[in-house]
């Protein structure tokens, strides 16, 4: 009876996965925790006789070890100025990079030239640290613009600096009922900046940093809910509209946040994340047991990371690594 019992669990675990499901709660399972990863790794073997094959021999195991441990983002590791989020920003030219020197004072703490003519840069912008992947070929990552939300101390002056840099204004500085001054420019990529300032005290809030990625998910609580699952989010703020759309929610991360709110009309901009972990395989099976959809295994890279990637519900893509 016992086993019938484990094979069906089982059984729902690997369908759960196959269709993008939240199977989240087989981690914490005594007996399907360590299967998990395993499982995972039929989303890579779309072959029926594969998956079915495997299916039957896990289904025919009745004694499985310890569960695998949930596992929560930190950033014990990551390297030094970062944090567990960063964005990356892929760019067909300098354009952003100058843009960002311009507008920003960004500092380049880092490029890397590659054989396939393109281009790995960091630049630190306050306390906040941005990768963007410039030229070459376009790989896994596309070009696509984003929004962050950058706090400094004087709004208007960036403001203008921006559209001297050759920004499109979307909404000039004034001071928003929310506590904050704020003006929103878009740069020639296509990539939204909400320049701002609290109204008292430092500019930029405590426990937010200079840049925080701001998101724009069609059905944001479904979407707060998957990060919670996968990545072990916690939800920090919420408000609503009164047509019950979220207008600005925030959730924390390890030790970053991520802002996103429902335009009206919709514009979702998908975008990528950097994600430093301790363990990148334990969270990388944990989010596509959430519904994430694999796109590489965790493997050990030649810049010395180990990294896996998968792409959430909304298309944002997800680099899941342990540094070096």
């Amino acid at each position: 009876m016992a086993e019938r019992a484990l094979s069906g669990r089982l059984n729902r675990m690997v369908d759960t996965i196959l269709a993008r499901g939240d199977a989240t709660a087989a981690l914490q399972d005594p007996e399907l925790g360590p299967w998990a990863g395993l499982v995972v790794e039929l989303r890579h073997y779309p072959n029926p006789e594969f998956t079915g094959g495997l299916k039957a021999r896990l289904r025919g195991r009745t004694t499985m070890s310890t569960a695998v441990a949930a596992t929560t983002p930190t950033t014990t590791l990551a390297r030094e100025g970062f944090t567990t989020i960063t964005p990356y920003i892929r760019a067909t030219d300098e354009g952003i990079s100058s843009f960002l020197k311009q507008v920003f004072g960004a500092v380049e703490t880092e490029t890397t030239s590659r054989p396939n003519g393109s281009v790995h840069r960091e630049l630190r912008v306050g306390d906040s640290m941005i990768m963007i992947g410039e030229g070459g070929p376009e790989g896994v990552v596309p070009v696509r613009p984003a929004a962050y939300h950058v706090y400094v101390e004087d709004p208007d002056a960036t403001f203008a600096r921006a559209l001297a840099a050759g920004g499109t204004s979307m909404g000039e500085p004034a001071d928003r009922p929310y506590g904050e001054r704020s003006g929103y420019v878009q740069d020639r990529a296509g990539n939204y900046w909400y320049i701002a300032r609290r109204l008292s005290g430092p500019a930029v809030p405590e426990g937010l940093r200079t840049i925080t990625p701001y998101l724009h998910p069609t059905g944001a609580p479904a979407y707060i809910d998957f990060l919670k699952q996968a990545f072990g989010a916690v939800e920090e703020a919420r408000h609503l509209a009164p047509d019950g759309r979220v207008m600005h929610a925030q959730v924390r991360l390890g030790n970053a946040a991520l802002e996103l709110g429902e335009p009206d009309p919709p514009v979702p901009m998908p975008t990528t994340f950097y994600l430093y972990v301790d363990d990148a395989d334990g969270l990388y099976a944990r989010a596509v047991a959430a519904g994430a959809t694999p796109l590489t295994p965790p493997a050990d890279q030649w810049y010395g990371d180990r990294v896996a990637s998968v792409s959430d519900p909304m298309g944002n893509l997800w680099y899941i690594a342990r540094p070096a």
